[in-house]
């Protein structure tokens, strides 16, 4: 079935729409906040959280936008409300400072752990405006929808995120061009 008509189902309240939306866009939802909390538990409150949004407020669902980007918004919202409350950065930060030893071999094992450890000292939105580019395959326009600004906007903020990640990396004693992050994508 069309999404049109799955969006207008559930408009109508039909579970069954509603199941089938969930079906189609969860995963991808779930690993967002996955990768923007990395805490399981926390991804799945959110992917949850995301859908209950949506199906209470699908008649605010304009249609300027994909229904998928519509949804990535509000679970972007959600990650970054909940790394607010939780204070999920200094935890990792800690968790960071206490686990980090000294390494002097880069295998492709420990090259993914630094990156995954200089995402997690970034903010939640430089965290999320480089899932977005990077993970989800987002343009600057649908960024800029997610995030509620402008593309020119979404450029010099991902321009941002990428130079304190290459620094973070950095301070890991890692390479920006190790992790394939170096050079901005045409």
């Amino acid at each position: 079935m069309d999404e049109t008509a799955l969006i207008e189902r559930c408009r109508a309240r039909e579970r069954e729409a509603q199941r089938e939306l969930y079906e189609k866009y969860s995963r991808r939802i779930y690993n967002l906040a996955l990768r923007m909390t990395r805490n399981a538990d926390d991804a799945f409150e959110i992917a949850q959280d995301t859908f209950v949004r949506a199906f209470e407020r699908i008649d605010s669902f304009d249609r300027r936008s994909q229904f998928g980007t519509w949804l990535h918004r509000i679970a972007t919202n959600e990650a970054l409300q909940l790394l607010r409350r939780r204070k999920i950065r200094q935890k990792h930060l800690r968790l960071i400072a206490e686990s980090r030893t000294a390494q002097t071999d880069h295998n492709p094992e420990t090259d993914y752990e630094d990156l995954e450890e200089a995402l997690a000292r970034l903010s939640g939105e430089a965290r999320a405006i480089l899932l977005l580019r990077y993970q989800e395959g987002f343009d600057y326009a649908a960024i800029g929808e997610v995030l509620g600004c402008p593309p020119g906007t979404v450029a010099s903020r991902l321009s941002r995120a990428r130079a304190e990640l290459r620094r973070n990396l950095d301070d890991s004693g890692a390479t920006a061009e190790g992790k394939g992050m170096s050079k901005h994508p045409t």
